[in-house]
């Protein structure tokens, strides 16, 4: 039989052949029996070894993104299966099919999920949408559930609303089944929820309720709580109270992702609604369930962060030090987290404490602390050592901060920079002696050109050099430096570097949107080959860092 050396070959297909029992299975009945074995994930993984081994041998190029595509379930650490998933889009470059590649950048989106380069998901998810619309593809609204949720974190409700309607408008004219219309319902219900929207979202948590016990039983508990979060908003206490405790007793042993993000929820509101009837030993003890949560998954969250949040509020109300302390170390390590997870997608998290703060009350209360202990000499020397290196690198920082708030507002009273080179000036004479070699008549035929290159915003192509200027403006590249060297008293990659940050600094002034690009994204906007070398020409021009400039001007908007 087959399966009696499954275990010896999965792995290691490369160096074996495909046993005679499936020598004449074609690629797509192979294809087939992965699909048809997908909950034996031992089987399914024999088989899509073998689809790709029998592609290869037979050179199917179609085979190839199948395999490589089924392979790539295979492994449990996304970047091996990201290596298969890349794979499989290479190879689908040359073939017109409904499925590939957009199986693969769909997957490999969920891939870079796991690993939370949102950056990543996004452009995989865009690439996914571009090939699907173009044909309508069976799989449009899912790459739109995709973006949707992407804009979720960033706080986008009114975008990802509008796209869960258009979802489901759809879903309900083709009378779909399942969990997945269920799950655009609920994802509704939120947004509709964050929108503070909530008989909306209520119409909806009740239609998710009434449809899922109907048609599948596995998401009616996330309605019920959600309804009970809804209630909480409401300010039905102990209506909200029923409800949230009646779903958490079912749904908190679950351990996939939808689950724990709607647990921890959950036994937030739970808290937040304890704490309005007054019940302080419940209101820490639903608390304390996400700590243990937070303890075992390492699972972050704005939800997460709200809880410790109001660990710290509270003990600080106790003038319990120590377990401020605690629950003050763990929320400022969320906090790092969160911010490492979604700068790439510019998401906008508002702290009711900002870091700087957090710190400060952290060393505070440390200060507290020790002081009331009785300390060795050298223990209490050290403590002064460290209070004196904390004031010097504060006030470091502190400095710091001085002077990038300082350009920042030099920044914003600032005009773009115009010179006008038709008014003589003390350096004319210079300039005459170091183009005496340039017809005059070039020479201003040059300037008259850069200026409209300048005003087209022409300097924003990608792979300018001086050469391929030059050749536009129909002169060479000798003369052209020259007349920027003396004119525009500049070389030209600063020339150029100078134009490209003017023209992003007055975008991010005026246009919201340019705001939410990465800097990665900005970046190829301005013609930059990659994101470094555009925060170098940004600080060398401003002496702050374009990620500084958009925090500040976001802050300035509110």
């Amino acid at each position: 039989m087959i399966f009696v050396f499954i275990i010896t070959t999965i792995g290691y297909t490369q160096k074996i052949a495909i046993p005679d029992s499936l020598q004449t299975k074609t690629v797509d009945e192979l294809e087939s029996l992965v699909l048809k074995n997908a909950k034996n994930s031992t089987k399914a993984s024999f088989y899509a070894e073998m689809l790709l081994l029998k592609a290869k041998k037979e050179k199917d190029t179609l085979g190839l993104a199948k395999g490589y595509f089924q392979v790539s379930f295979n492994y449990s650490k996304p970047l091996k299966s990201i290596a298969y998933l890349d794979s499989s889009i290479a190879v689908s470059g040359s073939i017109n099919h409904n499925k590939y590649p957009i199986l693969a950048y769909l997957n490999r989106a969920l891939s870079y999920e796991q690993l939370k380069n949102y950056d990543k998901v996004l452009d995989n998810n865009m690439t996914a949408l571009e090939l699907a619309e173009k044909t309508n593809n069976i799989y449009l609204n899912d790459i739109k559930h995709n973006i949707a949720r992407l804009k979720d974190y960033i706080g986008e409700y009114e975008e990802s609303n509008e796209i869960y309607k258009q979802i489901k408008n759809h879903e309900d004219s083709i009378s779909r089944k399942g969990d997945g219309p269920l799950n655009t319902v609920f994802l509704l219900a939120r947004s509709y929820r964050k929108l503070n929207k909530l008989d909306s979202a209520s119409i909806y948590n009740k239609e998710g309720i009434r449809r899922a016990l109907k048609d599948s039983f596995n998401i009616y508990y996330s309605f019920v709580l959600h309804e009970g979060i809804t209630l909480y908003q409401k300010k039905e206490y102990t209506s909200a109270l029923d409800s949230i405790n009646k779903a958490l007793s079912h749904i908190k042993k679950n351990k996939r992702w939808r689950d724990i993000k709607n647990t921890l929820d959950g036994f937030l509101h739970l808290s937040k609604t304890y704490n309005k009837l007054d019940s302080t030993s419940m209101f820490l003890k639903s608390l304390q369930e996400i700590d243990q949560i937070y303890d075992k998954t390492q699972y972050t969250s704005d939800e997460v962060r709200e809880a410790y949040e109001l660990l710290v509020n509270y003990y600080k109300s106790k003038n319990d030090k120590n377990k401020q302390l605690f629950f003050l170390n763990k929320l400022l390590k969320i906090d790092s987290t969160l911010h490492i997870n979604y700068k790439n997608l510019n998401r906008k998290i508002v702290f009711k404490y900002d870091t700087p703060k957090l710190l400060s009350e952290k060393e505070k209360l440390i200060s507290l602390l020790e002081t009331k202990q009785k300390k060795s000499s050298n223990k209490f020397l050290m403590m002064v050592l460290l209070t004196c290196v904390l004031i010097v690198t504060f006030g470091y920082v502190y400095y710091k901060n001085y002077q990038y708030k300082k350009r920042f507002r030099a920044l914003m009273s600032l005009e773009k920079e115009k010179t006008d080179y038709t008014k003589t000036n003390s350096s004319n004479n210079l300039s005459s002696n170091v183009l005496s070699d340039i017809p005059e008549e070039i020479v201003n035929n040059i300037l008259k050109q850069l200026n409209q290159f300048e005003e087209k915003n022409e300097f924003l192509s990608p792979n300018l050099t001086v050469n391929i200027l030059a050749k536009k403006l129909k002169t060479n590249s000798k003369y052209l430096s020259k007349v920027l060297n003396t004119k525009k008293q500049k070389r030209f990659n600063v020339y150029i570097n100078e134009l490209r940050v003017n023209y992003a600094i007055d975008q991010l002034k005026i246009n919201p949107k340019f705001r939410l690009y990465s800097i990665k994204g900005i970046a190829h906007e301005l013609g930059y080959n990659n994101d470094r070398a555009f925060s170098k020409a940004f600080y060398q021009k401003t002496g702050v860092h374009p990620s500084y400039f958009i925090k500040k001007l976001e802050k300035e908007k509110l």
